[in-house]
């Protein structure tokens, strides 16, 4: 008899975990809470252009998402392009793309730039991060690059990723960050390339989706899961106003905190240990311009009066030409979820967002807006602090028949589509037999 699976979350974990099971032989039925699929990389109409919520990049080593675009047969809309990476630093901009741009990069002293260039070689061809779990990412940076190089570099960054938790926050976390983008280069002096989707991240998941409903996946949006509960004839999920049928095994794609609500009536030990990840959340803002801010796709920002730590470019990435002649800024604020911000009316929050971009681009007016648009996730970014892998989740949890799905699953690796597909991939390989 064919098992039947549920996958809660309609995230790219999710869809790739419905996916990969339903070939595996498996039915499967997929609960969404929202009216669209993709969660963090879920898509919106802005002007004549579908772009994601949230900024999203492809690097050259994301195997296991080329790999699956190659089999849905999307690999034709998958796009590289030379990017370019800068610094905004006390009120000026530094391109920080090349070697060139870093011998370059006055704000700091000849030697530091050299001990930046001899570091960021290492983290890319190193592959050994576990002992680095125990040592705080400030620590690890400031010995190898010194104090005077983080500070410029660094500090702010973290500083507006995580706030309180800045100088607890693992270097293994780091290391896997510059060893990433460090990796999307062909060799030391070669050009940054990125990737991304015609049609963005919407792509991927229409893809997905379509291959689910092909061999006979259901999908179901708007309803919540609220509890997993244990009956006679097996497993099933409390929605809103009803029960769902039984299933054999029920994978959870969603983050850690949601994930502890539903097993709380099962395990409420394992719901405490998956409570105690902390996440912070982010809200981003989405600018439409008449004019660019600069050649950059990533302009990292060390501005204490700024509060992104970030201004990610995506037309720099994507031109989205002929569709649209505009250019599209998306500007990230990591916050705790019962900040006030999250609570706050777009329109307060357009003009903080403004505020900040005009101090990046003093030229800006509210002429060269052309749209605005505000995204809130409250469970954005999981909180690597030392040492951390001890306190990952397991996959197979212990609730018989419950497996679970989460961002902090993938550490060192920071999320990204690529990440979330292997983690996918890996649990159904591993713990879902094929179907006779």
């Amino acid at each position: 008899m064919t098992q039947k699976i549920c996958v809660v979350g309609g995230g790219i974990s999710g869809l790739s975990a419905a996916y990969f099971a339903l070939k595996r032989g498996y039915a499967v039925e997929l609960y969404e809470s929202a009216g669209l699929l993709g969660g963090l990389a879920a898509s919106f109409s802005f002007g004549p252009v579908r772009i994601e919520k949230f900024y999203h990049f492809i690097c050259g080593g994301d195997k296991k998402l080329i790999s699956l675009a190659a089999e849905l047969g999307i690999s034709d809309r998958l796009r590289f392009r030379k990017t370019k990476t800068a610094y905004f630093y006390d009120g000026k901009y530094y391109p920080f793309s090349t070697p060139l741009d870093l011998l370059k990069f006055t704000p700091i002293s000849f030697l530091s730039r050299l001990r930046f260039g001899f570091h960021t070689a290492y983290s890319k061809f190193n592959k050994k991060w576990h002992h680095l779990d125990e040592i705080p990412a400030k620590e690890w940076l400031v010995k190898s690059i010194g104090e005077k190089a983080y500070q410029v570099l660094w500090h702010t960054l973290l500083m507006e990723k995580f706030g309180d938790f800045h100088d607890q926050i693992s270097a293994s976390w780091i290391w896997h960050r510059i060893h990433r983008v460090a990796s999307s280069r062909k060799g030391i002096f070669a050009k940054e390339r990125m990737g991304y989707f015609e049609g963005g991240s919407q792509t991927l998941i229409d893809a997905i989706h379509k291959k689910m409903t092909e061999m006979g996946g259901l999908v179901h949006l708007n309803r919540e899961a609220k509890a997993i509960l244990k009956t006679k004839k097996g497993l099933s999920v409390q929605l809103d106003t009803s029960t769902s049928s039984p299933f054999d095994k029920i994978v959870m794609a969603i983050p850690s905190p949601m994930a502890a609500r539903l097993v709380r009536n099962r395990d409420a030990a394992f719901s405490e240990r998956l409570s105690s990840v902390h996440f912070f959340g982010v809200i981003c803002g989405v600018f439409r311009l008449r004019t660019k801010i600069s050649e950059a796709f990533w302009l990292n920002i060390n501005d204490p009066n700024v509060p992104a730590n970030g201004l990610i470019e995506y037309t720099n990435l994507n031109p989205l030409e002929p569709i649209s002649p505009h250019k599209i800024i998306y500007m990230p604020i990591y916050l705790p979820e019962n900040d006030r911000r999250f609570a706050e009316d777009d329109e307060v929050l357009k003009s903080e967002f403004l505020a900040s971009l005009k101090k990046i681009e003093p030229n800006l007016n509210d002429e060269s807006i052309v749209d605005f648009r505000i995204f809130k996730a409250p469970y954005a970014q999981p909180i690597c602090t030392v040492p951390f892998k001890d306190k990952i989740p397991p996959v197979k949890t212990p609730v018989k028949g419950v497996y679970l799905l989460d961002s902090t699953q993938v550490y060192p690796s920071d999320r990204s589509l690529n990440a979330m597909i292997t983690l996918a991939r890996d649990l159904v390989d591993q713990h879902f037999p094929a179907q006779n």
